[in-house]
C-alpha cells in the first residue's frame, strides 16, 4: 500500500483522505516499514519541457521534426537511456523515462541540471546553463 504523508514539525500526517483512511487501519503500537520518497513536483517538470519547447524552436527541424524527437535525443545525449545491441551489431539506445513513477524529485533534478548543462554547451552556443535556467523560470512565471 502507497500513501502521501505531509511533514510536520516532529511527525509525518496524511496528505489525503485515502491516505488519513489507510492509516486508520493499522493498530496503535503496530510497527510499519515507510519507504520515504519525495513526490515530483509538477511546476519543476514544466520547466524541463519550456526548455524542450525553446530549444526545439531554435534547432534543425529535419534532425529534430517534432519536440518529443529532441526530447529522446536529449535523453539519451545526457545518460538517461539503456544500451541496446542490434541483431547486425549496431549499438543503439533506448531513451529512458522521466515519469513521475519512475524518477524522484532529487533525480529529476539532477536529471534537469545534465540538461541545462549540454543544451548551453550543444544546442544554445553563446548562451550559458545559469541564463537558460533563469529564462525558462521566466517562461513559466517560476521567477
Amino acid at each position: 500500500m502507497k500513501i502521501l504523508l505531509r511533514k510536520r514539525p516532529g511527525s509525518l500526517w496524511p496528505a489525503d483522505e485515502v491516505s488519513e483512511n489507510a492509516l486508520k487501519r493499522i493498530a496503535d503500537k503496530d510497527v510499519v516499514i515507510c519507504e520515504i520518497k519525495r513526490t515530483r513536483n509538477i511546476k519543476f517538470h514544466r520547466l524541463y519541457w519550456a526548455l524542450v519547447g525553446k530549444v526545439w524552436d531554435n534547432v534543425d527541424h529535419e534532425r529534430y521534426p517534432t519536440a518529443d524527437d529532441l526530447h529522446a535525443a536529449i535523453k539519451i545525449a545526457v545518460g538517461l537511456r539503456t544500451r541496446i545491441v542490434l541483431p547486425d551489431g549496431t549499438l543503439g539506445f533506448i531513451p529512458g523515462s522521466i515519469a513521475f513513477h519512475k524518477m524522484t524529485e532529487d533525480e529529476f533534478r539532477l536529471f534537469y541540471d545534465r540538461v541545462c548543462d549540454m543544451v548551453a554547451e550543444y544546442f544554445l552556443p553563446g548562451v550559458t546553463a545559469d541564463e537558460l535556467r533563469n529564462e525558462v523560470r521566466l517562461m513559466v512565471g517560476a521567477g
